[in-house]
Parts: C-alpha cells; structure tokens; sequence
C-alpha cells in the first residue's frame, strides 16, 4: 500500500519519464525500419553525400498546368496532351521488376 500512496506522490515524474521512455523506444524503431528497409542507401541528405546532391537535378521540362483560368479548346488540349505523356510514362514501367528500385526509376 506504501508503494501504491507513494507512486501517486510522483504521478506527474512518471508520467514524463514514461513519456520519454516512449518516445526513445519509437525512434529507435523508427531507425531500425529506416536501416532495414534500406532507405537508408537512398537518402541523399545525409553527411559526405555534398558532391551527389550537386549533381542531382531536378528537371523542369514543362511549365505546370494552370489549375485555374477559362476552359478553352487550348487548355483541353494541352490538358490531353500532357495526360498521355503521363498514361505512356506509366505503363512503360513494371512495377514488379528490379527496376522499379533502380536509380533512374526513382529519380536519383
């Protein structure tokens, strides 16, 4: 009874620590799912990978499609066309081959 009297004393302590506690237990799983799942080999943020980040560029071939203004046989158009770029692009890929990890597939 002494120990019960005594935790309620400390309530608000152990709730911190258990908090704590908590919050280590799931960012060390985080981690492990991190390493595991091999992200780890992609990310491009972490420390000597300066020189990569500076040959990574990012590509804007093409303006963005206004999502607002008139709906015009022009819009239509370059809406339709920009859509089939997309569809093709899409189902030149196989989602269930090797490639689908690969550098390029990813964007890298």
């Amino acid at each position: 009874m002494k120990f019960i009297e005594k935790l309620k004393n400390y309530r608000f302590a152990l709730m911190v620590t258990l908090a704590v506690v908590v919050a280590v237990v799931l960012s060390g799983a985080s981690l492990v799912l991190y390493v595991a799942s091999g992200a780890i080999n992609i990310d491009l943020s972490r420390p000597g990978y300066e020189e990569n980040r500076k040959d990574t560029a990012y590509e804007e071939d093409e303006s963005p499609f206004s999502s607002s203004g008139p709906i015009t046989t022009e819009t239509i158009e370059d809406f339709t066309k920009r859509l089939q770029k997309l569809q093709s692009e899409l189902h030149g890929m196989n989602n269930f081959s090797a490639d689908a990890m690969s550098d390029e597939a990813l964007g890298l």
